[in-house]
């Protein structure tokens, strides 16, 4: 072989190298998948990776289950066979890669164009056979999506240069639109494009950092939404679909619902998170759906083998309790997904009773990122088991900081005050709770409770008045202490 042609060989084989990526399947899987002994639910992504991945493909050659798929394939001839054999097998240890290389390039002329046809060929059939006929099986088997429910989200910076792109989805007929928040840290304007070339700016948006949520609203009416997925329908062991952010119908991934994990807010309309049980080893960014096409969420980590999604039914409930930010503040938000990923972590050790473990994960979320209010509640509640009860109350006012109307950390930084006989300004806090819902029969009973430590029986008859229409059992509890 020439020179030119051994520079051109060792080109290529470094450029197949440098599509290597952190997504890459392991050693371990490709020697699993090579054997056949991988498990089913871990081959189809990893027949969608090998789809996309030079470089896997590579190591999978290298690993010589290639040659056994392009025999069943097609039959090359005798001696491209022997080659083959020689290429992969070789008798000779001490023979390195490049020399066998070198030997197969040793063809005359026309049996070269004879074999790299014949090799396309059985190339194209081994890609169609095992890849694309098996992913289309996964397409047929996922419900079909409405496309006009997807829409592209552009942040840019202050000259109009863009600086992410992502999809967002159309979650109400009358303009709410779910997406991402990081995509849009940094951000001086937000444009969203509809199916039809349409093109809104938003002014503000309601944000999330413990979920890495955003919501949008434009002004439209009408529009063509996706169903979002009762939560409460959903079982674990069911199967689902993640959905990739660059597509919408295609490129499905199956997975199943393992666990939901809770924030240990007391109202059932805590956020949860949905832990998804799948062998994606990557980074998850998509949407999750369920079997009838219903948006069930968004993938929030990105570290491998933590794979939890946030509902996407929590946008009612942030829009609710939130406030929006404007746009152009969006370039003081320092989001952190290192922060997000501890966070996570977290919530998986407290649900494992490994305490010290999580007051750690939460404390480094914290540290990464001091604005993420799920964190500080986590850490606040862990430190009331603990009967630390001034670090308790030190996370609630942090929370309060960032969002005043907060009505986890109100409720529990006034029943911190009110265990410790603050009695007056806990009487404050719950007051301030209760404009915010007038229905909140928690906080009703124990400002109540907070009224009659300081004799001041008027006001807690009231709040009986009050309570009996909405939570007789408290009532009369609380009137029993009255009389």
């Amino acid at each position: 072989m020439s020179m030119e042609l051994e520079s051109k060989l060792k080109d290529a084989l470094k450029s197949i190298d440098s599509f290597k990526t952190p997504e890459c399947l392991d050693d371990i899987t490709l020697g699993l998948y090579a054997e056949g002994k991988l498990p089913a639910i871990q081959q189809e992504p990893a027949e969608l990776h090998l789809h996309s991945c030079l470089y896997c493909l590579k190591q999978l050659n290298d690993l010589t289950e290639m040659l056994h798929y392009q025999r069943q394939i097609i039959q090359p001839s005798p001696k491209l066979s022997a080659l083959f054999k020689r290429l992969l097998h070789p008798k000779e240890p001490e023979n390195s890669f490049i020399e066998r290389l070198k030997e197969f390039f040793t063809f005359t002329q026309q049996q070269w164009r004879f074999s790299a046809i014949t090799l396309a060929a059985a190339w194209m059939v081994f890609i169609l056979s095992t890849f694309v006929l098996r992913h289309e099986s996964i397409r047929q088997g996922a419900p079909r999506l409405n496309p006009d429910a997807f829409v592209k989200i552009s942040a840019l910076n202050s000259t109009g240069k863009i600086l992410h792109e992502q999809q967002g989805v159309i979650v109400s007929s009358d303009g709410y639109i779910e997406s991402k928040l990081q995509p849009m840290v940094g951000a001086s304007t937000i444009k969203v494009t509809l199916r039809d070339g349409r093109t809104r700016e938003i002014q503000q948006v309601w944000k999330d950092e413990s979920t890495n949520i955003a919501v949008m609203k434009i002004d439209d009416k009408e529009l063509p939404e996706m169903p979002i997925a009762d939560i409460e329908s959903i079982t674990i062991g069911q199967k689902i679909f993640a959905v990739p952010d660059s597509g919408n119908d295609g490129g499905f991934t199956q997975a199943v619902v393992s666990d939901f994990k809770q924030t240990q807010g007391r109202r059932n309309s805590s956020v949860q998170y949905i832990q998804v049980a799948s062998q994606i080893t990557t980074s998850n960014t998509g949407k999750l759906i369920d079997e009838k096409g219903n948006l069930l969420g968004f993938m929030i980590t990105e570290e491998k083998n933590i794979n939890l999604a946030a509902p996407a039914g929590s946008y009612r409930q942030l829009v609710k309790t939130s406030k929006p930010t404007p746009v152009s503040e969006l370039t003081q938000v320092n989001f952190s997904s290192e922060a997000l990923q501890s966070y996570m972590k977290g919530i998986l050790a407290r649900d494992s009773q490994r305490i010290d473990e999580a007051i750690k994960n939460f404390q480094e979320a914290i540290k990464l990122n001091p604005r993420l209010t799920g964190a500080r509640l986590e850490l606040g509640l862990l430190y009331y088991k603990q009967h630390q009860f001034d670090k308790e109350a030190v996370e609630y006012q942090e929370i309060l900081k960032i969002n005043p109307d907060d009505p986890d950390a109100l409720y529990n930084l006034a029943w911190n005050l009110e265990s410790h006989g603050k009695y007056p300004e806990a009487i404050v806090i719950y007051e301030k709770a209760l404009e915010l819902d007038p229905e909140d029969t928690e906080t009703l009973y124990q400002l109540g409770l907070s009224y009659l430590a300081q004799g001041n029986k008027v006001e807690a008859m009231e709040l009986y008045g009050r309570l009996k229409k909405l939570d007789p059992g408290n009532a009369e509890l609380l009137r029993r202490l009255i009389n």
